[in-house]
């Protein structure tokens, strides 16, 4: 498969973003001087935000799953729990 060097760029920016490093490292990496340029170069592939929204989701289910258990462990504190978590939002 050929390709040019131009694509390469585009690819390990993307695969630096996909893979957490920071908007100043990869821009130090890539030689980007602004983030309009990181931007341009940086392709959020569908998997990557798939897998983002996968994690949040399953951070999600684990926080309601602990507060269902301690809402059933004392069930007096489920009205206040639920009463915090609204505050909160």
């Amino acid at each position: 498969m050929k390709g040019r060097w131009h694509d390469n760029r585009h690819t390990l920016v993307t695969e630096l973003a996909e893979s957490g490093a920071g908007d100043e490292l990869i821009m130090s990496i890539a030689g980007h001087v602004s983030r309009a340029m990181l931007s341009r170069y940086s392709h959020v592939r569908m998997e990557a935000k798939r897998r983002a929204l996968d994690e949040i989701a399953a951070r999600q289910r684990a926080a309601d799953d602990k507060r269902q258990e301690e809402a059933e462990r004392h069930p007096g504190s489920a009205h206040r729990a639920l009463r915090t978590k609204r505050v909160q939002s």
